[in-house]
């Protein structure tokens, strides 16, 4: 079934009226290229976990109005969030890291701008390349059914985003260099009955520098290893993602 979006005023209209008015960019989706009409039955996910399926009374080029016939709770969220901390890499392999993590049920993506990080992007370039990785993020969303659409921050420096992290947040780092302490590791002390959340970070194409792996272990961070062969930076991420939710079975 077809899955949209909806923000905290139109989920609260649904909540108390039964009723949802989809406007912008959504309609010409619903109407021009799904082609639904009255009568045929969408889900709109709203952003406290909601999730309502509605059936379409009546549509045109400007709105779409929906009656809600059940409202249920979200349960493809994971239980335990991970925000991946990404080195911005060369081409649109961000496009791809993005697309598969969102469907591994990452919570947030942190891009950032590393020692060895070739693309260079000025503020107003930047800022382009978030907009249209959030589009991807929220499309990805959409297609895997998740309950919310993971947040991709603006393009910062490896050093702002590795400090001030929250204390009881699970830090790790997939370093190359670590060839002892595993990611299964590091999660098995953690324990199956964690609940806090878990930062990755992932560096880009020539990894991370010595000098960042240092700050990220003085910010309380754990080096690991996500095995024995060196993998790509569009890899590596899809690979942590993937051990951390086989782990926690979410």
């Amino acid at each position: 079934m077809r899955r949209f979006f909806i923000d905290e005023k139109q989920a609260k209209r649904a909540a108390s009226e039964g009723i949802i008015e989809i406007t912008g960019k959504d309609v010409r989706h619903i109407v021009s290229v799904l082609r639904m009409a009255p009568g045929d039955t969408v889900i709109f996910c709203a952003t406290d976990g909601k999730e309502f399926t509605a059936k379409i009374t009546s549509c045109d080029s400007s709105s779409v109005i929906a009656a809600v016939e059940k409202t249920d709770e979200n349960t493809t969220e994971p239980r335990v969030r991970v925000t991946l901390i990404q080195g911005v890499p060369k081409g649109d392999k961000m496009e791809l890291i993005i697309q598969k993590c969102v469907e591994l049920g990452v919570y947030r993506i942190q891009p950032v701008m590393t020692e060895h990080t070739v693309v260079r992007l000025k503020p107003e370039e930047a800022e382009k390349k978030r907009i249209r990785w959030q589009k991807i993020s929220e499309e990805a969303s959409k297609q895997c059914g998740r309950g919310m659409i993971p947040k991709i921050e603006k393009i910062v420096k490896f050093d702002e985003a590795v400090t001030g992290r929250p204390e009881d947040e699970l830090k790790l780092l997939a370093y190359e260099n670590e060839d002892e302490i595993t990611l299964k590791k590091v999660l098995t002390e953690a324990g199956e009955a964690f609940e806090n959340d878990i930062s990755v970070i992932i560096g880009p194409e020539g990894g991370i520098s010595l000098n960042e792996a240092e700050t990220a272990l003085r910010c309380g961070f754990k080096a690991i290893s996500l095995g024995k062969r060196i993998l790509r930076t569009e890899t590596a991420g899809i690979a942590a993602l993937s051990g951390i939710r086989c782990f926690f079975e979410d």
